[in-house]
């Protein structure tokens, strides 16, 4: 574990795959455009056959007229003429853009090939479960004395084997979580009266729709309950942040609020006001992520950040946590015209992606998410930024069974941080290193969005700050 981690990969933003396509297809439009000026042209010199003064010099000179006449149309209409050039570059163009459809569909074939294979193979996997449940439950009682008899050095060494599996095979991890949706359709084969019984779909296509009918077992979201907690505040709330590090150890000491001793501060979240020397303002909002992964339907209680919400939220169902963060923004007295900058950490991040691509009533121009499963959340609005950090070993980003996608918007930054624990990788420590990082990346994509971020005046802009602690309860 270093204090500057390595990047491994960055996908997406200025220099992505996305944008090189959309580069390929503005050069197919200047070829068009080519065309229609050649053919202009062609008409030109077409017109020039009839121009008065050339027309009464026919009987003065018929053979050079003659000569003229014919070297004019075989510019114009001739072999390698410009009607002819016209044609060749308006074919151009097509075949540019022919070849720019044909990867995206192909891009496209493979990722469905992949959603089908995973959905095969975990629905195969359910069935199996599912028909020697018996056996297995008979195998863990067997197993259960064995169990208790070792160490608990010999479990930790035991656990810690599963993680450093987990932490060298991500790809596997996050193939298993895409074909969650087949798993549960495989294992309710065997007891096809609970689709009924539970209110279940009969079909479970993506882990989307698994996370969806899971949610439905527990209690309904309900409205928010938004509350401002005077009595908690956060070291850095004063301090406008410099750079991205800066943000992650802002996010830290915000996650610090909610600490899991202290159930009744859950839900803390904080709206940071940049107060500039010209009178203007700017606004960032800190999201911690989840307070409770434990939950179960019975023990459901208060807390918005918990696995209801993170299945809620992985579904793409509206969340009380999520409804919670838009009226704490209205009663910190963020304007609809404010620019804001939402940075979020797991479930948290989540929310901020949400709230941008779908849409609030308030000027969000850029998120900064870590560690969250994002790849589900798309269509965020032309000109906006997100920047989404994820570190190696951490198997949360991957609980949505898709890689970031590919997009002019959104940069994804994944270093090298991990360690064997994987609640250890997801901690934000590790972010706040992977940050230093990408402070100091000359990525293109990377350096864009750090420009844009100085550009809105949400990253070294000087001035003063003043802070507001609001909790979300449900």
């Amino acid at each position: 574990m270093t204090a500057t981690p390595p990047i491994t990969s960055v996908t997406g933003g200025v220099a992505g795959l996305a944008a090189t396509y959309a580069a390929v297809r503005a050069l197919a439009d200047r070829f068009d455009a080519a065309g229609d000026h050649l053919r202009e042209h062609a008409g030109d010199d077409a017109r020039v056959l009839t121009e008065p003064d050339l027309v009464e010099s026919v009987p003065l000179s018929p053979v050079t007229f003659a000569e003229a006449e014919a070297r004019v149309l075989d510019a114009t209409c001739g072999v390698h003429g410009v009607l002819e050039a016209s044609v060749v570059y308006e074919a151009d163009a097509l075949l540019v853009r022919a070849t720019v459809t044909a990867y995206q569909e192909c891009d496209r074939m493979v990722a469905a090939s992949f959603d089908a294979l995973d959905y095969a193979l975990g629905r195969e996997i359910g069935v199996v479960l599912a028909e020697e449940a018996p056996a297995l439950v008979v195998l863990g009682l067997a197993a259960l004395p064995a169990w208790q008899q070792l160490s608990p050095s010999d479990r930790r060494r035991l656990g810690d084997t599963a993680q450093e599996w987990a932490d060298e095979h991500p790809a596997t991890v996050q193939h298993v979580v895409n074909g969650s949706g087949g798993l549960l359709d495989g294992a309710l084969t065997a007891a096809p009266y609970l689709t009924g019984l539970l209110g279940l779909a009969s079909f479970h296509p993506t882990a989307g729709d698994a996370a969806a009918d899971l949610a439905g077992l527990y209690p309904a979201e309900g409205p928010a309950t938004v509350r401002r907690r005077r009595d908690l505040t956060v070291p850095l709330g004063q301090t406008p942040p410099g750079d991205v590090a800066d943000l992650m150890r802002h996010l830290d000491q915000t996650n610090e609020l909610s600490p899991a001793d202290r159930p009744g501060d859950q839900g803390t979240i904080e709206v940071q006001t940049l107060h500039n020397a010209d009178g203007s303002v700017r606004h960032v909002v800190y999201l911690p992520g989840t307070d409770d992964l434990a939950t179960l339907p019975w023990t459901a209680d208060g807390d918005a950040r918990d696995l209801p919400a993170d299945l809620h939220v992985i579904a793409g169902d509206h969340t009380a946590y999520g409804q919670g963060i838009e009226r704490a923004m209205h009663d910190a007295g963020i304007g609809p015209h404010d620019p804001v900058l939402l940075v979020g950490h797991s479930l948290g991040g989540i929310e901020a992606s949400s709230l941008l691509a779908h849409g609030s009533g308030f000027d969000v121009t850029q998120v900064v998410t870590a560690g969250s499963p994002i790849g589900g959340v798309r269509d965020y609005p032309a000109g906006t930024h997100v920047l989404s950090l994820e570190n190696r070993g951490d198997v949360v980003p991957l609980l949505d069974g898709h890689d970031n996608p590919d997009s002019l918007q959104q940069v994804t930054v994944t270093f090298d941080d991990h360690e064997t624990s994987i609640a250890g990788n997801h901690s934000l420590q590790h972010y706040v290193h992977g940050a230093v990082a990408v402070d100091a990346s000359t990525d293109p994509s990377v350096r864009e969005q750090l420009d844009s971020l100085r550009e809105q005046g949400f990253l070294g802009s000087g001035g003063t700050a003043t802070s507001q602690v609001f909790q979300v309860t449900r």
